[in-house]
């Protein structure tokens, strides 16, 4: 494959040539496209648009499956309806992929043996990520589009793996992320082995069409995707809206955080809204504006609410008084309440969180607790985890350290900022390995298990917040609450 490197407008020949073959729309398209399982999916808008173009299309069941693998030959139809090619019909018993085989085959799309064996079994296995890659890139080119040499240079280092890219497909990887038809993953990989899915296709397509000139509004409605629709009492609710001009022009209205705001990631716009014990269990409406273009949505969710149990804890009257007085309780609001007020507006971290510790779960989130036989007003706002004093504990994920020191209600205590206003919070710990101040990467030893503070005994209490708003770390962890009967398997 060459490049042509000028800037320069796909040629008269190949206008007239994709107008005269398309089985296209020409006039404005209209998003009539209804796949009964993309409503609350990333890609649902590209998803739509191509469809309206002929360029995708779902199943008979109604569905789109935008999270199913892409086979190689599902792809390879997609960019030949893509750039409009007159596919011959297929024949009585032929497999139905071979007209677009031999169209891809003409069309520069693949080569011959790209795959070895070039029968049906092999155009039915999964695409691989620098495969998609190459047709897209190959289309474009065969359309007689360029790219510059500075952007095709520096896009070589964009992404941290792009030395894992097979060397057949390297070039073409290269110029993909270049032209923007990959721009990689949040931890700024090209994962090119990694196999692509239906709704990166959909949305491949889209870029292209949008390369080729075939679709020219380049404004897609807003779409609004919550984590899940349904939540359990101590759960993090995340709201990504995509296509929004910026996050000062969407609104919203809703009655269960009073302190929501909107962080922006380039192409969507994110916010997270806090549950825990004190959530009131019901229906909620999540109530959305658009002031540049007027346009008003709603979502509903659910809290669902959870049992949570009572503990009854026996302390030394001499540990309570020495830990649990106005002295304490002034230091704690002087120090700790701070360190979860200002975070980082961009997350620190870009793997998932790990439990910091091992041991036996104690005390689960949510608890009530009866000390020495009074109620406590307070909830437990994290959990427990028992072990030998000096047992590791390590950083649930990489952050900056807002909090490291020895309180008298908590003991010695970190307290890390993940960013976006994710916190993890660590007590009595026996000994402190950090600074505040310091940034901390995932895994990194911070400190070890002890029973300083208002404590029983050697154990981790280990918290979640968004800033100061206690949530189940379960949740943030595993996707679950984090509980005395599922301990067991969790850790397995």
């Amino acid at each position: 494959m060459s490049y042509n490197y000028r800037n320069q407008i796909f040629t008269f020949i190949l206008a007239i040539a994709i107008i005269a073959g398309s089985t296209l729309s020409v006039g404005a398209p209209s998003f009539a496209a209804n796949f009964s399982d993309i409503e609350n999916h990333w890609a649902k808008s590209y998803v739509e648009k191509v469809t309206t173009y002929n360029a995708v299309a779902g199943y008979p069941d109604g569905t789109f499956k935008p999270d199913d693998n892409v086979k190689r030959i599902e792809f390879i139809a997609i960019i030949v309806n893509s750039l409009g090619v007159d596919v011959r019909s297929q024949l009585q018993g032929e497999y139905w992929g071979q007209p677009f085989i031999e169209a891809a085959l003409e069309g520069g799309l693949i080569r011959t043996n790209e795959y070895g064996d070039m029968d049906e079994s092999t155009f039915n296995k999964n695409i691989s990520r620098e495969e998609l890659a190459s047709i897209v890139v190959n289309a474009y080119d065969k359309s007689g589009g360029s790219v510059d040499p500075i952007v095709l240079n520096e896009a070589s280092s964009r992404l941290s793996d792009m030395g894992t890219v097979s060397l057949g497909y390297y070039k073409n990887a290269v110029a993909s992320v270049a032209l923007d038809f990959i721009s990689g993953y949040t931890d700024g990989t090209f994962a090119p082995k990694q196999h692509a899915s239906r709704a990166e296709a959909a949305v491949l397509s889209y870029k292209l069409l949008v390369k080729l000139g075939i679709i020219t509004d380049l404004k897609l409605p807003l779409n609004i995707v919550l984590s899940k629709t349904t939540l359990k009492q101590g759960d993090l609710l995340k709201i990504s809206i995509y296509h929004a001009a910026s996050a000062s022009e969407i609104a919203l209205v809703q009655d269960l955080y009073p302190n929501f705001k909107w962080y922006d990631h380039n192409s969507y716009i994110q916010g997270y809204i806090p549950t825990n014990y004190s959530t009131t269990p019901g229906r909620y409406s999540l109530k959305f504006t658009d002031s540049e273009t007027g346009i008003k949505l709603s979502k509903d969710i659910e809290i669902i609410a959870r049992d949570f149990r009572v503990q009854k804890l026996t302390v030394d009257p001499n540990v309570e008084a020495s830990t649990r007085n106005d002295d304490a309780y002034a230091e704690y609001d002087k120090y700790f309440t701070p360190s979860r007020e200002l975070s980082s507006p961009v997350k620190y971290y870009t793997k998932s969180f790990i439990l910091p510790t091992i041991g036996r779960l104690s005390t689960e989130f949510g608890e009530s607790r009866t000390v020495n036989g009074a109620q406590t007003a307070y909830r437990h706002s994290g959990i427990d985890i028992a072990a030998p004093r000096g047992v590791e504990v390590l950083s649930t994920n990489t952050g900056n350290v807002t909090l490291a020191m020895p309180l008298i209600l908590t003991g010695n205590s970190i307290v890390i900022d993940h960013g976006e206003g994710l916190f993890s919070v660590y007590f009595h710990l026996d000994k402190l390995f950090v600074s505040e101040g310091e940034l901390v990467e995932r895994g990194q030893l911070i400190g070890s298990v002890g029973s300083t503070g208002f404590s029983t005994g050697p154990h981790l209490h280990f918290t979640m917040s968004y800033y100061q708003f206690n949530i189940e770390p379960g949740y943030i962890l595993y996707d679950r609450s984090i509980t005395k009967d599922n301990y067991m398997e969790i850790m397995k």
